[in-house]
């Protein structure tokens, strides 16, 4: 009961944070093995399938609703909600890795990132020497792996410097969004694609009535 009490006393703290500065912090959202494991996946989605290029970091790996990633979306979803005190629909998920001289430009999202979560998996340098920080409105934000920043997306600009650090480096980092279920962008539920899980190269027979998605 103790437990729980402060549970409840810690997530209405975190939704305070969020209302007031449109952004708050997670510390170890998912567990070890979880981050370690996806962390793995990423690296070698990397060195199998590589895809450079977008307008925030256009010299990154990046995917756009990868399986794993699309499950990891589902998983957040929960802990997003509480921590924002906001029912939320799932839009869709994003992932980069990150390597030396790459950076994420100042920018604003769109409306299916209205309520968005990124995601520390891990990476490889030693912050006791380096720190690569997120910003939230030139706010500077160290994420440990394991740790989740839940911002305003549509709100805030947030960027990163250029990754100067040593050529063998890397930083894999996952973005999770939604949007209110009751606010002005709720019509963006799954970014407008018929399900979670679908991607932009999918075939024509892929998507269909058949359940897809446990737990609903």
């Amino acid at each position: 009961m103790e437990w729980f009490i402060k549970t409840i006393i810690t997530e209405i703290k975190m939704q305070k944070l969020f209302e007031k500065n449109r952004y708050c912090i997670v510390k170890d959202a998912i567990s070890k093995e979880l981050r370690d494991f996806v962390t793995q996946y990423a690296l070698f989605d990397e060195m199998q399938n590589l895809k450079l290029g977008d307008l925030q970091a256009p010299n990154s790996h990046s995917k756009y609703a990868d399986p794993t990633m699309e499950t990891m979306l589902l998983h957040l979803h929960s802990i997003v909600e509480k921590n924002t005190g906001l029912s939320l629909y799932p839009t869709y998920s994003y992932h980069r890795v990150y390597r030396p001289g790459d950076d994420l430009k100042k920018h604003k999202d769109r409306p299916s990132c209205e309520i968005s979560a990124t995601l520390c998996f891990n990476y490889s340098y030693d912050t006791k020497k380096y720190q690569w920080p997120i910003y939230m409105n030139n706010n500077k934000v160290n994420l440990k792996p394991g740790d989740l920043v839940i911002y305003k997306g549509c709100e805030l600009e947030h960027f990163r410097d250029v990754f100067d650090i040593q050529e063998e480096a890397w930083h894999v980092q996952g973005f999770f969004h939604y949007v209110d279920k009751n606010g002005p962008y709720k019509d963006f539920k799954f970014d407008k694609r018929k399900t979670i899980g679908e991607n932009n190269n999918k075939s024509k027979n892929t998507i269909s009535k058949k359940p897809y998605i446990i737990n609903t």
